[in-house]
């Protein structure tokens, strides 16, 4: 077995502590005490997931610490020491609420924006008093044309300032008077904890930045221990409508080389040259919140050991180059077929060379709370990880949630906690996925297609809500479509600009796609022209046109794995040292049979994900493989045979032998005792079923005649006839899974496997000839006691003594379409001959 293999065996095999996913610990400014932290973490640990991102929100009640005091900053303290002893991750954010701002900012350092006020003057007026209407207010410049608010001028003069507005006469009739006012944005900060309210900083102001490092993320450090953090993590940019800075002029003097005062009326009335001081503009502000923030916090973290984590994308504008300041690059957004902030991150990370990108996972996942199982979690980290991410971060776990009742939630993503009901399969889920993300660590991910990301026309034009926000200005040109139709021909992409391609070269791809509208620059040509690489450039065409262009841009591409289901079946590939290994997951509604075939003459390995066994191994470069709604496997591609990897065990064996369908004979522990039920049985429809109940007992009794090996399958993934309302952005699997939400089997008191994802079956191993009693114990979603026994809310008091800081998102919708219980009747498959060769192996004997 070569060194490269012996890698991914090892990451298969358990090494994967270092990619067990992390956890967003909501820490609200109550219910903070050290049994909360103690229990939270305990838990954390035994569910395996690999440390915390502490993040500082809003209180749900009375009293508590408040933010900044002794008393917090000493918890903050314990909590950092606790994750230590317990060998967790502990990743500090580094300010509360979002974006960053507090008490601590006043007007001279908080965030502002243009505004621009517009009068009609009467004739002969050669002074006006102008009074900008708010505090803080300061009339930055003003201009004067001929015309009026409905007849627009077609010149502007630049006004004198003084106490009062000098404006020329400009002939006999009326004029307008446009005065640009630098204004406090008025932001404060979002979901603040309590002592942590006020103004959001300047992102442009050096200033304002040392302000906030030295009043919030110096004490915090300090009361932590810099030895005992991984990262500083700043959350994704939210600052709105803020496109100024006190020294903006003079910066702008000293980086364009000519005044912004002279023509700034170009940015608001739109003329032949506001295109080039948009672009002049924008560039700009980007620079100062590179140079002024990123950079800052960045260094300083570095002075204090520590690494820089961040979310790089938003408002200010940002470009994916901003992630070259950032140690650690972190994306969102689930979907391998979607623009996501993800496909942003994932670029940057393969330009400047960094194999590591995380991802802010499950953020509304079937969305309110609670309402998320299992397999829903699975389903969204898939769509994730396809999209090249690496490492996931658990959105997320609300303090103090492993006390149990009484404790809050957060108000806008899934409680990820130990109070769900389905709590005990946790473990096989984290551990999975550090599994799968320790193998998709290794290697660099192969990318063939080039996107050009059209900055140019981002910079000069805006469209729509959210113009500084560039990501999803970007949707103009590269949207999920346009996504979708590279993705399902079986490849990947980056996007890439000037400063991308310099930074990352241009060996890595085969082929560039330039979209529509977007001019490729002479640098970026003359790159690309002296690297022989090929550029397509796409027409204006829409829809299934387009679709059909870009896939005839890539047929002669070579697919670094191909597939049979290229539309459902995502692929992301890693190509390591003599080898490649691919994660591949059906994101279809249904089963599929999908062949595999590797490039070139290779031997394919395959595992299941998530447990890490091997399901085949195919000498010829080719195999096929039945794949659940939402199952992955993991699939290398080495050269010549690897018979010492060995054969193993292909997870469908067992399922052609005898079948016994076993639907009736079964019984239900319920208030009131036992009784008989019958398959498929569903909670709600039985009157007889609390409607607080969240874990239900099954048992049945199995007569076997001669010793073979069994497996229990309880079906397929079941799509619904009609799927609830949802948020936007909200994942949730398309097909219903057959055990809602996980079941946990015995065979005569011996614990033979839990079954919650695809394939939904569990190996019971070799029975004996004789009576088998079969236990089958069903847990719900959190929709029934959980939720009702938690805080989501906040208090009548709490609201008056803190005004209202969140509203809890969809919990209207907790339980539409939510359902428990077994949704088909389960099928006992014996396999006698099967059991002669495996049964030592794969249960009990």
């Amino acid at each position: 077995m070569s060194d490269t293999m012996r890698e991914v065996v090892r990451a298969l095999q358990g090494d994967s502590a270092h990619a067990a996913p992390l956890m967003r610990w909501w820490w609200f400014s109550t219910h903070v005490s050290q049994a909360a932290i103690d229990a939270d973490l305990d838990a954390m640990r035994a569910a395996g997931i690999g440390g915390v991102e502490v993040a500082f929100v809003y209180p749900v009640d009375e009293g508590g610490p408040s933010f900044g005091s002794p008393e917090f900053l000493s918890l903050v303290g314990y909590a950092a020491r606790g994750a230590e002893r317990r060998g967790l991750r502990f990743d500090l954010t580094l300010g509360a609420g979002w974006p960053f701002g507090g008490p601590h900012i006043d007007t001279t350092t908080a965030a502002r924006g243009l505004r621009w006020e517009r009068v009609e003057l009467a004739p002969g007026a050669i002074e006006v008093a102008f009074t900008p209407p708010l505090d803080g207010d300061r009339v930055v410049v003003a201009y004067v044309g001929a015309g009026s608010i409905q007849e627009r001028p077609d010149a502007w003069h630049r006004a004198e300032l003084g106490e009062r507005i000098h404006v020329p006469a400009l002939g006999n009739g009326p004029r307008v008077l446009l005065v640009a006012v630098s204004r406090l944005t008025g932001q404060n900060v979002k979901r603040a904890p309590r002592g942590g309210e006020g103004l959001v900083l300047d992102h442009y102001s050096a200033h304002a930045a040392k302000v906030h490092l030295d009043a919030v993320a110096t004490p915090l450090l300090t009361a932590v221990g810099a030895s005992r953090v991984h990262a500083g993590f700043c959350d994704s940019f939210e600052v709105y409508e803020a496109d100024w800075t006190e020294d903006l002029p003079e910066q702008f003097l000293a980086r364009r080389g000519y005044e912004l005062l002279a023509s700034m009326w170009m940015l608001e009335v739109e003329v032949e040259g506001t295109a080039r001081l948009r672009t002049d503009f924008m560039t700009t502000l980007r620079e100062l919140f590179e140079e002024r923030f990123l950079a800052m916090f960045r260094d300083w973290s570095h002075d204090h050991g520590i690494l820089f984590r961040a979310q790089a994308y938003g408002e200010p504008p940002m470009l994916p180059s901003s992630f070259r300041l950032v140690d650690l690059i972190e994306g969102e957004g689930w979907g391998w077929r979607r623009w996501t902030k993800n496909s942003w991150a994932v670029s940057a990370a393969g330009a400047f060379g960094q194999s590591l990108v995380s991802s802010e996972t499950w953020t509304w996942v079937h969305s309110p709370s609670f309402r998320a199982g299992p397999a829903d979690l699975l389903g969204e980290a898939y769509e994730h990880l396809l999209s090249g991410v690496n490492l996931l971060v658990g959105h997320g776990w609300p303090l103090g949630a492993a006390l149990g009742d009484g404790q809050p939630v957060f108000y806008a993503s899934g409680a990820l906690d130990a109070r769900n009901p389905w709590w005990s399969v946790a473990g096989e889920l984290f551990s999975g996925l550090a599994r799968a993300s320790a193998v998709l660590q290794l290697g660099t991910r192969i990318a063939q297609v080039a996107i050009y990301h059209p900055v140019a026309e981002l910079l000069a034009s805006a469209d729509g809500e959210r113009p500084f926000d560039l990501w999803r200005q970007t949707r103009r040109f590269v949207d999920d479509e346009f996504v979708s139709a590279v993705r399902t021909t079986g490849l990947d992409y980056d996007l890439v600009d000037d400063a991308l391609l310099a930074a990352g070269g241009t060996e890595r791809f085969e082929v560039l796609l330039v979209p529509a509208g977007c001019t490729l620059s002479a640098v970026a040509g003359a790159q690309l022209a002296a690297a022989g690489l090929r550029v397509v450039r796409l027409s204006a065409s829409a829809g299934e046109a387009r679709e059909a262009e870009i896939r005839a841009a890539l047929a002669d591409l070579v697919r670094p794995l191909a597939t049979s289901e290229r539309a459902t079946v995502g692929v992301t590939t890693r190509q390591l040292d003599g080898a490649r290994v691919s994660l591949v997951v059906n994101t279809g509604e249904a089963s599929a049979e999908v062949a595999l075939e590797a490039h070139g003459c290779s031997t394919l390995t395959v595992w299941d994900s998530m447990s890490g066994k091997m399901r085949l191994a195919a000498q010829d470069g080719r195999a096929v493989v039945r794949l659940g709604s939402y199952e992955g496997v993991l699939v290398a591609q080495t050269p010549g045979w690897a018979g010492e990897q060995g054969l193993g065990q292909d997870l469908d064996s067992g399922v052609d032998g005898q079948s016994r369908p076993l639907g009736e004979g079964w019984s239900v522990s319920a208030e009131g005792g036992q009784r008989p039920v019958s398959v498929p049985h569903v909670w709600e429809d039985d009157p007889g079923i609390a409607p607080q109940a969240e874990l239900l007992v099954y048992t049945t009794q199995v007569e076997i005649e001669a010793s073979a090996h069994a497996a229990l399958d309880f079906g397929e993934a079941i799509v619904p006839e009609d799927s609830p309302e949802r948020r936007e952005n909200s994942f949730a699997l398309p097909a219903t899974p057959p055990v809602g939400a996980a079941a946990r089997v015995e065979v005569d008191g011996v614990l033979a496997g839990d079954v919650w994802r695809a394939p939904y079956s569990v190996q019971l191993g070799r029975l004996s000839a004789g009576r088998h009693e079969i236990t089958v114990t069903v847990s719900a979603l959190g929709v029934r006691s959980t939720a009702a026994k938690a805080v989501d809310g906040t208090s009548p008091a709490a609201i008056a003594a803190n005004g209202v800081r969140f509203r809890v998102q969809d919990a209207s919708r907790r339980q539409d379409g939510a359902r428990a219980g077994l949704f088909a009747i389960p099928v006992l498959r014996l396999s006698p001959e099967e059991a002669e060769s495996t049964g030592d192996s794969l249960g009990r004997t």
